[in-house]
């Protein structure tokens, strides 16, 4: 048998892991199934605690004010949940770890083999091992044991102690005879994996994620067809060569999904990201020789990425983007490029280290046809210059978010003197700023929103967390008569909030 870790309460043994609390709604006789659809580990775990623990007769008395309470039917003291079909227990084990799915066995007799018909396998290092037993023992056993006649997603978590790579290719080749779905593969050391090859032609995964210290070798990969991969995260890995990757990327026709973080390799060669079928990027790279084509694309995140002539193609179907972007000072043109790339987006978001290095370059922007939603994140008010720049470059804005980043040496903001931008005038709808400080030059910015936003319906303010409580209150109370006795617009809703908004 499995070593397990249990905790005693009142002569009652369970894992301790299932002491967390009681959840969940059951109504008389019948169980309300809603209860099993947040899948969320805490969830999860509190909802096996429906268990009725015995309690001593002395406790009944104390809970009813020293009387003793009427002795209740047996069917009263019913395992509710205990009575469930497999199939729907099976379901909750399956978004715990498996180690934490094992421990179950010991509840009850109907509760000894449901673990080995879950239809995931959850692992990561951390399970504590017993006297000559190792990871790999325990990891074997439950293998051993496993009765489910498929399995959908598998995860390896190794964060402190080096899994053996036989290990890793015997499991990754189990679950792959097994119809696998999702593959999530993390793993804290430096060393070189070689997947098997009936991975990489897998017709039934969907999900895959390497990432961590992970050195991929596909040159002995024959061939790499993988029907029906939706999602590929690539996070901090290392490849033998860049052919490699453009050969997976080749045989994954339906991918719609890719994160590709920090993949290095031995060649200096520039190479592509073709991948048609493709609608959410996640990059961040530093290497000048990524080109992106990918002209379906409808989500776009770049993060501490270094903009080159080519990075980005033409977008013509973007709906949402995240600029994170450096570059140097002679590079203008190609930025240029990369906003031209992506002008068609309808939201666009500008990370703090972008829009400093874009203020200081004096940048021009092309015009965004279709933008609605325009998010900044600023570590200073002293942006007006950039902010009118881009504002008078968004005819159709209509929610402006200021996210503002909290800085000690707060600069000056100044009234522009250029014309109102028409969208501001025209077309804002909605003005939200989040860690708003109650500092003079905030209140100027936000006065100057309100005096020329004309159709403006809504403005939602969110409080800076790191202010002092009575700064806070002081705040709140300019920023309400403001908001209240606006004599510029006619505002339909307005909040100001010390919790966050969406």
């Amino acid at each position: 048998m499995l070593p397990l870790k249990i905790a005693s309460s009142g002569g009652k043994w369970w894992p301790e892991e299932l002491d967390k609390g009681v959840a969940g709604r059951v109504h008389g006789s019948s169980v309300d199934y809603t209860m099993f659809t947040m899948p969320n580990r805490g969830s999860v775990l509190r909802s096996l605690c429906l268990f009725p623990l015995i309690v001593s007769q002395k406790a009944k008395v104390r809970r009813n004010n020293g009387q003793k309470s009427p002795t209740k039917p047996k069917a009263a003291q019913l395992d509710r949940i205990s009575i469930l079909p497999d199939e729907i227990i099976c379901h909750i084990l399956s978004f715990l770890p498996t180690t934490e799915a094992v421990t179950t066995s010991v509840l009850s007799t109907r509760w000894r083999s449901l673990w080995t018909l879950v239809l995931t396998l959850d692992f990561d290092d951390n399970w504590p091992c017993f006297f000559n037993t190792t990871f790999a023992s325990i990891f074997g056993s439950i293998l051993a044991q496993h009765k489910a006649k498929c399995i959908k997603r598998l995860c390896l978590y190794n964060y402190s102690k080096p899994f053996s790579l036989d290990l890793i290719g015997s499991l990754v080749s189990t679950a792959v005879a097994q119809n696998l779905e999702e593959m999530d593969l993390i793993c804290n050391y430096y060393f070189e994996v070689t997947l098997p090859n009936t991975l990489f032609t897998c017709k039934t995964i969907s999900v895959l994620k390497l990432s961590l210290g992970l050195t991929i070798n596909l040159n002995n990969i024959s061939s790499i067809h993988l029907p029906s991969l939706k999602v590929l995260h690539l996070d901090v890995l290392y490849l033998v060569d860049d052919e490699s990757i453009m050969r997976l990327f080749s045989g994954c026709p339906v991918l719609e999904e890719l994160c590709y973080e920090e993949v290095k390799s031995n060649n200096s060669t520039s190479f592509k990201i073709c991948v048609p079928s493709l609608k959410k990027l996640h990059l961040k790279c530093h290497d000048k020789r990524v080109q992106v084509v990918t002209p379906s694309l409808e989500y776009l995140q770049v993060q501490e990425t270094k903009v080159h002539d080519s990075l980005v193609g033409n977008l013509p179907n973007l709906l949402q983007a995240h600029a994170d972007i450096y570059f140097d000072q002679h590079e203008k043109e190609y930025v240029f490029n990369f906003f031209n790339a992506i002008r068609q987006t309808k939201f666009l978001g500008l990370s703090t280290y972008t829009i400093e290095a874009l203020t200081d370059a004096s940048f021009g922007f092309p015009e965004f046809h279709n933008l609605v939603h325009l998010q900044l994140c600023l570590s200073t008010i002293d942006s007006c210059s950039l902010i009118q720049l881009l504002l008078a470059r968004c005819p159709k804005l209509e929610i402006l978010d200021i996210d503002k980043v909290y800085e000690e040496s707060e600069r000056k903001w100044t009234q522009p003197t250029a014309p109102v931008p028409s969208c501001i005038s025209s077309h804002l709808t909605a003005f939200k700023f989040r860690e708003y400080g109650g500092s003079k030059y905030e209140l100027e910015l936000t006065k100057y929103i309100l005096k020329n936003a004309k159709v403006l319906k809504t403005v939602t303010v969110k409080m800076a967390k790191w202010l002092e409580p009575n700064k806070t209150s002081h705040a709140m109370t300019k920023l309400d008569s403001l908001l209240s006795s606006s004599k510029y617009c006619r505002l339909a809703n307005y909040q100001i909030l010390c919790q966050d908004f969406p």
